[in-house]
């Protein structure tokens, strides 16, 4: 990764992450305020998506290191789960962007879904 793909990789990073943790709390909220669950059922259920959110969190960061090697890669995994927008990935180096669009094609194209984690 050249020298202006990582250091706007290092700005989006920590918006990806932030991006993340409002997705989940949202889905946490959503179900919280969800009035046609039984109250308890609501909690047992907010408790599950924590759960599966930190996960998620461990999954898309914790895994990764901030270092410039590991940088492609997540940089895919956070454009696969849209946690980086279009037109941020447009900021990148023609090289980069045609990586990550080829990758997310050959996903597509052979139907790959992200594994969970057990």
């Amino acid at each position: 990764m050249n020298e202006s793909d990582w250091k706007l990789y290092s700005e989006l990073r920590p918006l990806a992450h932030e991006r993340l943790c409002i997705r989940i709390m949202e889905e946490v909220e959503r179900i919280v305020l969800d009035k046609s669950i039984a109250p308890y059922e609501r909690i047992e259920a907010s408790e599950e998506r924590l759960k599966a959110g930190q996960q998620e969190l461990y999954w898309a960061f914790g895994v990764f290191g901030h270092s410039r090697n590991e940088a492609p890669a997540h940089l895919l995994g956070l454009c696969t789960h849209e946690l980086i927008s279009a037109e941020e990935l447009a900021g990148f180096s023609e090289e980069t962007q045609a990586w990550v669009k080829e990758c997310l094609a050959h996903r597509e194209i052979h139907g790959i879904e992200d594994l969970e984690a057990e």
